[in-house]
């Protein structure tokens, strides 16, 4: 239960986090713009932008009251229940992204290269992108040590999925969220950062502004400290790796295969601690 409240928790500020972007791109829609699409793209990335707070809302309050029935049922199971709940939410919202998204698939990149192909070349784009994390994960942890040793007052813990994967307890809780983690989240996580806000961003000036305005976003999102500049790495190693396939389809693949192998990593050092 304690992850299940730490997720609605997160979400809440995830919610909070999207309203603020709405209202910076809103008043960059509000600047003159010498292109009328431009303009009228900016519109609807606004309207866009409102629905996905409406749905943050809107999954919270489900989760929410799904758990109380949950609970006046006197449900055994409310991890698993919890879990459940989570992973059919995700999928919901993923599948109105997509639907939402429809509409401005003239200004997303899609490819037509054979999904082999473009496995192959995620497999390799994955092989360039771990160092990166790796390695600026590993410099932020310690920068991140030392200040804290002086003091100040720095949140160490890992993200919550991190804790869940390194302490697995309920076999199918774990399926569930691996399931969410590798088949459900890097779809919505990129068509909204690297498909949406990137490219429409990228209209209204310089290409490594707005790849570092999405990559502070994307990073934010995910409310941790210790795990904020390796997740700005990756997600600016994503941003490259669409930018070069002209495929939204590969930073999707390299970004579920990523989780996938973090996953695998912590469920297989879970395994041997316990050996």
């Amino acid at each position: 239960m304690a992850i299940f409240e730490s997720k609605m928790f997160m979400e809440l500020k995830t919610c909070t986090v999207i309203f603020i972007i709405a209202c910076v791109l809103h008043r960059l829609n509000n600047r003159p713009a010498d292109d009328i699409g431009v303009k009228a793209l900016n519109i609807s990335m606004w309207q866009f932008i409102c629905v996905g707070v409406f749905f943050e809302i809107l999954a919270g309050a489900s989760q929410t009251l799904l758990r109380l029935v949950a609970r006046a049922l006197k449900f055994e199971n409310m991890e698993v229940i919890s879990g459940t709940i989570l992973c059919l939410t995700s999928l919901i919202l993923t599948l109105a992204a997509i639907k939402i998204f429809h509409g401005f698939k003239g200004e997303i990149l899609w490819g037509t290269r054979p999904f082999l192909s473009t496995l192959k070349s995620a497999i390799y784009n994955l092989g360039l992108a771990l160092p990166v994390f790796l390695g600026t994960s590993f410099l932020w942890g310690i920068f991140l040590y030392l200040i804290h040793s002086l003091g100040v007052p720095v949140d160490l813990s890992p993200q919550t999925t991190v804790q869940l994967f390194s302490h697995p307890e309920n076999p199918f809780v774990t399926v569930i969220h691996a399931v969410t983690a590798t088949a459900i989240a890097p779809i919505l996580e990129e068509i909204i950062f690297h498909g949406f806000i990137y490219r429409v961003l990228k209209r209204r000036g310089s290409k490594f502004v707005a790849a570092s305005f999405t990559s502070f976003i994307f990073a934010l999102a995910h409310w941790n400290l210790l795990a904020f500049a390796g997740l700005f790495m990756f997600s600016m190693c994503l941003i490259q790796i669409y930018e070069h396939s002209a495929d939204i389809g590969e930073p999707m693949l390299v970004h579920a295969l990523f989780n996938a192998t973090t996953i695998t990593g912590l469920l297989w050092n879970s395994h041997v601690t316990t050996i």
